[in-house]
């Protein structure tokens, strides 16, 4: 009820609030490369018509990498981002070790990264 009252108030941030909602559920909802790419296209058409600049960005960055989103269904959601998560561990673990002289150390601590938690600097 508060949400609905600020989304009336607050009518671009409402809208782009729902957009957001609106674009993840296209991947729980689904089920195959098709039925993605007609949703990703009706919802860059739908964000195009809200004239929200933001949304309007996101739509012709949707657009041109549509190929590439699709291509999380034609591989059976298949993604790279346990390897992202890895490589950001590995270069934090390189700002933390700036200034060390010892590699093989290094290297036994990007070795022991799966065990690693990274907790931001205060």
């Amino acid at each position: 009820m508060l949400l609905d009252n600020l989304r009336n108030i607050f009518k671009e941030l409402g809208d782009t609030s729902m957009m957001k909602e609106a674009l993840r559920s296209i991947y729980d909802m689904a089920g195959n490369d098709f039925q993605a790419e007609a949703a990703f296209k009706n919802w860059c058409s739908i964000a195009r018509k809200t004239e929200i600049k933001e949304l309007t960005d996101m739509a012709k960055m949707i657009e041109n990498n549509l190929s590439g989103i699709i291509a999380y269904w034609k591989t059976d959601a298949l993604s790279n981002a346990g390897m992202e998560g890895f490589n950001i561990k590995i270069r934090w673990h390189i700002r933390q070790a700036y200034g060390f002289k010892d590699k093989e150390y290094f290297t036994l601590k990007i070795y022991n990264l799966p065990n690693t938690k990274i907790e931001p600097a205060l």
